[in-house]
């Protein structure tokens, strides 16, 4: 958590690990409660709202470009997210994964 705290530009990305979870509710909770902007991957989408204020989905390529610390909802740092390299990622970020 002190990581996203001191995050200047800071990314949550949900994942299909979140859904079969049905952990809906937390990470909604979670998002409301932090005001994170989030990303859901192909198979997180639902997880929370496409409509929410927060998800950044038409941004995708800049956020993860941009983003210092990526937090993992129940995803994986596989080909769809490029595997955290550049350049889709910041060269310099921080990954924090739940499972």
């Amino acid at each position: 958590m002190d990581l996203l705290r001191k995050a200047e530009r800071p990314l949550v990305i949900v994942g299909k690990g979140a859904a079969y979870a049905r952990a809906e509710k937390n990470v909604n909770d979670f998002i409301r409660a932090t005001d994170l902007p989030y990303l859901p991957t192909a198979m997180g989408k639902g997880v929370v709202p496409d409509d929410h204020p927060n998800c950044i989905s038409p941004a995708r390529s800049l956020a993860l470009q941009k983003a210092d610390v990526v937090l993992l909802l129940g995803a994986r740092v596989n080909w769809m997210l490029h595997f955290g390299q550049p350049p889709r990622f910041n060269p310099n970020v921080k990954i924090i994964q739940v499972g």
